[in-house]
């Protein structure tokens, strides 16, 4: 039987980041938001692998073949270049929506997306 690797993108401590020291631009966040996404979906996309954004600040990924060492290599990537880092949520299952719910529940497990001791889960 056919599974599928989803992995679970959210950005950490995204809500505090769009209020401090003072509220930012809404253009200024949905810049972020866009090259945020694009160059996730580039490193996935160099890998035969898909993302797609549910809200700019969740992501869901088809992430089959894509290992635990790139996964690491993209949170380092994003890390080094902006100023929110991103957790990742990942799981295999045969249905897609059982492996995005354990992607969730890994996630969950760690704390709240909100959470500063929360990075890079």
């Amino acid at each position: 039987m056919t599974t599928t690797q989803v992995t679970l993108v959210q950005i950490d401590n995204y809500g505090p980041w769009t209020t401090t020291p003072e509220p930012r631009r809404e253009m200024d966040l949905q810049t972020l938001q866009s090259r945020l996404f694009a160059d996730i979906a580039q490193f996935v996309g160099h890998r035969d692998a898909y993302v797609f954004f549910t809200r700019f600040d969740n992501m869901i990924a088809v992430t089959n073949g894509v290992d635990d060492a790139a996964h690491a290599a993209l949170q380092e990537s994003i890390g080094n270049r902006y100023p929110v880092s991103i957790s990742l949520g990942t799981a295999v299952d045969e249905r897609p929506v059982d492996a995005l719910e354990a992607a969730n529940q890994q996630l969950q497990h760690e704390g709240s997306a909100q959470d500063k001791a929360r990075t890079e889960v």
